[in-house]
């Protein structure tokens, strides 16, 4: 089976720099992220595909290698959320965009294990997460997705406060790959009109 064959129920891990969609579709958009561990490349490809499929040109980049948003009708942003902050680097792109990125709709989207978690005063704390972001740019919308996190890469007392942490936000204390594809699909789908304004 494929990567497309079985795209409804898989997320890839990585770093993705993506050119997606017809070159003749009349708008532009980027997907821009920050990924520590390559779960946040893996959502912000989901999106950048579906939003493609739905006619627009996608580019899909790591904030990082963006070097001008001057060919963009739209821009969604998105970074893996550490210590309940997005990664400096997407904050940072932030900053420097903050002009373009309040002329065309942009999007922002978190990627964390604390968004599993129901009680209204901890989805309370995860929409704190992008305050700061909200006063820079006001976004058209925001996804909140669960993460990945592999305890095996994070030995002894590292690990122990990881399985914690898994446990904690409901997650069992394994570690793995929480990342849910239909509820990525869904948001993109929901934001492209709003980008497309």
């Amino acid at each position: 089976m494929t990567r497309e064959d079985n795209s409804a129920t898989f997320l890839p891990m990585g770093f993705p720099e993506l050119a997606l969609g017809e070159p003749n579709a009349t708008k532009r958009i980027l997907v821009a992220y920050a990924s520590a561990a390559g779960s946040t490349g893996g959502v912000a490809e989901k999106i950048g595909r579906t939003l493609a499929e739905r006619g627009a040109v996608v580019d899909v980049h790591p904030v990082k290698s963006v070097r001008s948003l001057d060919d963009y009708a739209a821009v969604v942003l998105g970074s893996a959320i550490h210590g309940g902050k997005w990664l400096p680097e997407a904050v940072e792109f932030l900053k420097a965009n903050q002009a373009r990125l309040s002329q065309v709709p942009t999007a922002f989207f978190l990627v964390g294990l604390m968004v599993n978690k129901k009680a209204e005063s901890d989805q309370k704390l995860v929409g704190q997460f992008l305050e700061a972001q909200r006063a820079l740019v006001k976004p058209v919308s925001e996804g909140r997705f669960v993460g990945a996190m592999f305890t095996k890469d994070y030995p002894g007392l590292t690990g122990f406060g990881m399985r914690f942490f898994i446990a904690y936000c409901g997650l069992g204390l394994r570690g793995g790959d929480f990342r849910n594809p239909a509820a990525v699909r869904a948001w993109a789908e929901s934001v492209h009109p709003l980008l497309m304004q």
